[in-house]
């Protein structure tokens, strides 16, 4: 069995909660307080440029050039994210520069790249690989299963470009290539590793829920 396997069905009950959530429902349905959705977005915002840090964290504990080249091109789609796509979606919610500016990350997204950072530094390269890997993918399932579910109205909603983001070809496919990556790299890993890695990527999928649910409380 495959690493992306093994880390799919330690999640996948966390990942049916995450697609579940209010927040989520709310989205795909186009009933979701704007204001909600707005400070979500900043939240994001503030996720992605730590995510972009810890990447670039990963990239300095390998010399592979394939894996240097793969990371490398992740964080440039990541950045390509936030700058291009991400930032003009909070102006058009009428976000500030100076709200952009002081806005202030909340406890749990924090603790969740905490973790994230200190896994990296103890347990190595795979275990950031895994734990980056685990947002991803998610955001994926998000997507391609609230589509599924709520396909008229999620292509009516006001927040349709949310499921177009993570359910698109380009998205899809950068998230399979992870995943691909990931699986040749941890070919013959030891089994106490596999271990390691399943429940980091579990842990990482609790933090989401967690986030989910604090969003919706705002």
């Amino acid at each position: 069995m495959k690493l992306s396997d093994i880390l799919y069905e330690a999640a996948v009950d966390l990942w049916e909660q995450a697609a579940d959530k209010p927040f989520v429902k709310e989205m795909a349905l186009g009933t979701l307080d704007e204001g909600r959705f707005r400070n979500y977005m900043l939240q994001d915002y503030l996720y992605l440029l730590d995510y972009t840090d810890l990447l670039r964290f990963i990239r300095e504990r390998t010399e592979d050039p394939g894996l240097l080249d793969f990371l490398q091109s992740v964080i440039r789609e990541t950045e390509k994210e936030t700058y291009r796509v991400h930032v003009p979606h909070m102006k058009k919610l009428g976000v500030s520069d100076e709200e952009i500016a002081d806005a202030i990350r909340l406890p749990v997204i924090g603790e969740y790249t905490g973790y994230m950072l200190s896994r990296v530094r103890e347990d190595g390269l795979f275990a950031g690989l895994a734990a980056l890997l685990q947002c991803s993918w998610l955001y994926a399932y998000i997507g391609e299963r609230t589509v599924l579910r709520y396909p008229r109205e999620t292509a009516a909603s006001p927040y349709s470009f949310w499921f177009d983001a993570y359910t698109c070809k380009a998205y899809t496919d950068a998230n399979r290539l992870w995943i691909e990556v990931l699986d040749r790299e941890t070919d013959s890993i030891e089994p106490d590793t596999v271990s390691l890695l399943s429940k980091i990527f579990r842990t990482c999928a609790g933090y989401e829920n967690r986030l989910w649910d604090e969003l919706y409380m705002l």
